[in-house]
C-alpha cells in the first residue's frame, strides 16, 4: 500500500510537471485552477445527566487536507479541456496511509465554426424553474457569520452555485441567430444527460434532455419555449416498462421604462406527464402557471413585485423537484447516541456542515422533506398542489449602507389529500445587511446582518382528527467586525422553532399516496458562534471558530453539542 500510494503521488508530479513545461514553451496554453483546504476539528455532545449516557464519546476529533488541482489546456483558441483531480488525506494517516485520489471535474468545451458553443464531461445546467432548476429550498434565509463559512464548503462539495445549475454528466451545445428585422436575436439551447447506467437485468438506462428557444423581439419583449424529458432507454434492460417523464413550457417576458420607473412582467406556464409505457396505471398530468409583475424606483432603488402560482396536483418535473437536502440520509458524525444508540435527529447545526446530506443528482420520485424546515414550498416554486399569491419589497440604499428585502407567499393546497378540506400555507421571510462602517465612514468593514422566516400551515375541519396547526419560526443574525487589517472577529446566532402537527403523507415508488402519518412537533435548535478570520487575499483565508449547539425535543432526548474548529482554505 505504501509503494502504490508513493508511485501514485509519484506519477502526478511527473504530470503536472510536464504540463508545466508546456506552459512554459507555449503562453498560456496551459494554465492551473483548482482549490486546497485544510480542517481540524473536536466536536463534543452531551446529554442531560438524566438520560445516563455512558456510551456515546464525549468527544470526537478529526480532521483533513486536501487539494483539487486541476490542469486547464487551451490547445487553440476555440477549445479548453479541464482536468480536476483531488487528492485527500485524512489526519491521522501514517507515510501515505489514508490518502484518496479522485477525479473532480473533468470536461472539454469550445466553440466551433465560431457560432456554436458545446461541453462534454462534466456540465452545470438550469433551463427554467419549473423544468430544469436547482431550488435550494431549505435555506429560506441568507447564512451569516461562522455558518456561513461552512456552508460555503458545503456548497463547494456539492458544486451548488447561486445560479441554481445542477452538476451532472452529459454533453451541451448553444448558439444564436442575430436578425436585423422583425426580431433582434433567437437562442438555442439544448442538452442531454446521463442519470444512471443499466444494471444489465431489470434496470434501464435512463436519460435527461431537452432545451430552449428563446425569441427576443427587442427589449420590451421576449418569449422562449422550454421542454425537458427523463426516458429510460428502451432495450438497455429486460423490464417491459420503461419511465418517461416529459415538461414543456413557455416563458415570456414584457418590459418597459420611464426615467424613473421600470417595469416588467414575466412569468411560466406549462404542461407536464409522467408515466410508464405499455401500462396505463400511475400515469398522471398536469399544468402549471406562474407570473408577476415586478415595479422598481430608480432614485431610490426601491422594488416590489407581486405575482400569482398555480402548480397543479399532479404536475411532476423530476428536474425542478429533485431535492438538494436529502432527509432519508443519517448523519456521518454522532450518528446515534444515549445508551440505546438511537438515530440523532438531522438538525439545522448538521445542514451547515455534512455535506453528505447533500443529493447531487436528478431523480424521480418525491423526495422526503422536513415539515418543520420547509412545508410551504419544499420544492420551490416547483412545488406541486399549490395556488395562490405571492409579493415582495426591498430596497438597496444608493449609498450602499443598507439592503433589506421581504417576501411573503399565502397559498393553498388544490386538492386535498385524505379529506376533502384544504392546508392553507403561510411564508414571511425577510433579510437585511447594513455596512456601519459605512455609515461611520471607517475604512475597517463592520457588517450586521440579520433574517428571519415565519412558516404556518393550517386546516380546517369538523373532524378533530384533520385538524393541522404547525408553524415555526427561524432566524439569525451575526456581526464581522474587523478590528485590523483583515483581521474579522464573527458573532453569530442561528435559532429555529417548532410548533403543532401534521400529516405526513406515505407515498409508494410510483408516488402514490397508500397511508398517513401523525406528526406532532414540539421542539427548538440554537446555534451561537464565535470565530477569528484572516483574509491572505479575496480566495485564501484562515479562520478559528467555536460554536454551541442546543437541541431540544419532545419525545426525544435533548443534547448539546460543542465544536472547535480551524479551517485553512484557498482557491487559485
Amino acid at each position: 500500500m505504501k509503494n502504490r500510494t508513493y508511485y501514485q503521488i509519484i506519477g502526478i508530479v511527473t504530470l503536472f510537471n510536464s504540463f508545466l513545461s508546456v506552459g512554459q514553451t507555449t503562453t498560456k496554453k496551459v494554465e492551473f485552477v483548482g482549490a486546497a483546504r485544510s480542517e481540524m476539528s473536536q466536536l463534543g455532545l452531551s446529554t442531560a445527566p438524566a438520560a445516563n449516557d455512558t456510551i456515546t464519546p464525549g468527544k470526537i476529533s478529526s480532521g483533513y487536507a486536501l487539494i483539487d488541482l486541476g490542469v486547464k489546456i487551451t490547445p487553440n483558441n476555440s477549445t479548453e479541456i479541464l482536468g480536476m483531480i483531488r487528492i485527500n488525506n485524512a489526519f491521522g494517516g501514517f507515510w501515505g496511509s489514508g490518502v484518496t485520489f479522485d477525479v473532480r471535474q473533468l470536461y472539454v468545451r469550445g466553440v466551433v465554426a465560431n457560432a456554436f458553443r458545446y461541453q462534454i464531461g462534466n456540465i452545470d445546467y438550469k433551463l427554467s424553474p419549473f423544468t430544469c432548476f436547482n431550488h435550494d429550498a431549505d435555506r429560506l434565509i441568507p447564512v451569516t457569520g461562522v455558518q456561513k463559512v461552512k456552508q460555503d464548503i458545503v456548497d463547494y462539495e456539492t458544486f451548488h452555485t447561486k445560479n441554481n445549475t445542477w452538476r451532472q454528466q452529459g454533453a451541451a451545445v448553444d448558439f444564436g441567430l442575430n436578425f436585423s428585422k422583425f426580431v433582434e436575436s433567437i437562442k438555442f439551447n439544448g442538452f442531454i444527460m446521463r442519470l444512471n447506467p443499466s444494471n444489465l437485468a431489470n434496470v434501464f438506462e435512463r436519460f435527461y434532455g431537452g432545451g430552449n428557444m428563446i425569441v427576443t423581439q427587442s427589449k420590451y419583449f421576449s418569449v422562449g419555449i422550454n421542454h425537458a424529458s427523463a426516458f429510460d432507454l428502451i432495450g438497455s434492460a429486460t423490464a417491459n416498462q420503461a419511465y418517461r417523464n416529459n415538461v414543456s413550457t413557455v416563458t415570456y417576458q414584457l418590459n418597459g421604462a420611464t426615467k424613473k420607473w421600470k417595469a416588467q412582467f414575466a412569468g411560466e406556464t406549462g404542461i407536464s406527464s409522467s408515466f410508464y409505457t405499455n401500462t396505463t396505471e400511475n400515469s398522471i398530468s398536469d399544468f402549471f402557471v406562474d407570473g408577476k409583475l415586478s415595479i422598481a424606483h430608480k432614485p431610490t432603488k426601491l422594488r416590489a413585485y407581486v405575482g400569482y402560482l398555480n402548480v397543479g396536483a399532479d404536475f411532476r418535473s423530476i428536474g425542478a423537484q429533485s431535492r438538494r437536502v436529502d432527509f432519508s440520509r443519517q448523519n456521518t458524525v454522532y450518528e446515534r447516541y444515549t445508551n440505546d444508540q438511537v438515530v440523532r435527529p438531522l438538525s439545522t447545526y448538521d445542514l451547515f456542515q455534512n455535506n453528505v446530506l447533500y443529493n447531487n443528482s436528478i431523480a424521480p420520485g418525491l423526495a422526503k422533506h422536513n415539515v418543520a424546515y420547509n412545508n410551504v414550498l419544499p420544492y420551490g416554486k416547483a412545488t406541486f398542489n399549490r395556488k395562490g399569491f405571492y409579493s415582495s419589497l426591498g430596497f438597496t440604499d444608493s449609498t450602499g449602507i443598507l439592503t433589506a428585502q421581504v417576501d411573503a407567499y399565502f397559498l393553498s393546497e388544490i386538492r386535498g389529500q385524505g379529506t376533502l378540506s384544504l392546508r392553507k400555507f403561510a411564508l414571511v421571510k425577510g433579510a437585511t445587511s447594513f455596512n456601519l462602517h459605512k455609515l461611520l465612514k471607517w475604512k475597517k468593514d463592520i457588517v450586521l446582518s440579520a433574517g428571519a422566516a415565519f412558516q404556518e400551515t393550517t386546516r380546517s375541519s369538523d373532524f378533530v382528527f384533520e385538524r393541522i396547526q404547525l408553524s415555526s419560526l427561524l432566524y439569525n443574525a451575526g456581526i464581522d467586525f474587523e478590528f485590523a487589517d483583515q483581521f474579522h472577529v464573527m458573532l453569530g446566532i442561528n435559532s429555529f422553532q417548532v410548533k403543532g402537527n401534521e400529516s405526513i403523507a406515505d407515498r409508494d415508488e410510483n408516488d402514490v399516496v397508500v397511508n398517513f402519518n401523525e406528526l406532532h412537533l414540539n421542539g427548538n435548535e440554537r446555534i451561537y458562534s464565535t470565530g477569528v478570520k484572516y483574509d491572505f487575499s479575496d480566495k485564501i483565508f484562515l479562520t478559528a471558530m467555536v460554536d454551541w449547539f442546543d437541541f431540544d425535543y419532545q419525545d426525544t432526548t435533548p443534547y448539546k453539542m460543542n465544536q472547535f474548529m480551524i479551517i485553512y482554505s484557498m482557491k487559485f
